[in-house]
């Protein structure tokens, strides 16, 4: 589970940016995911793989609250910087 992408276009081969860094409304491809091998496999297992559609749907309390594969999911800043993703344009 180690395979990276890279974002194409304007970021000319970017690894992409930490979803934690999305605005409100934003939305883009999960590219990858850092960290602990346990990290990746419970980002996994909320459905945060590579190619995987999200977007950034309300911040609250520190924490990132995204839509992926249509469920709403809360994460913590800390965790959501785990998870790298390509913005679309």
């Amino acid at each position: 589970m180690n395979k990276t992408a890279s974002c194409s276009g304007n970021m000319a081969s970017s690894p992409g940016i930490p979803i934690s860094m999305a605005r409100v409304g934003d939305k883009g491809t999960v590219v990858s995911i850092s960290g602990r091998e346990e990290t990746k496999r419970f980002l996994a297992g909320l459905g945060f793989t590579p190619g995987t559609e999200v977007k950034a749907v309300s911040e609250a309390s520190g924490n990132v609250i995204l839509d992926v594969k249509g469920s709403k999911i809360a994460i913590d800043r800390k965790m959501a910087s785990k998870i790298l993703f390509c913005p679309e344009s």
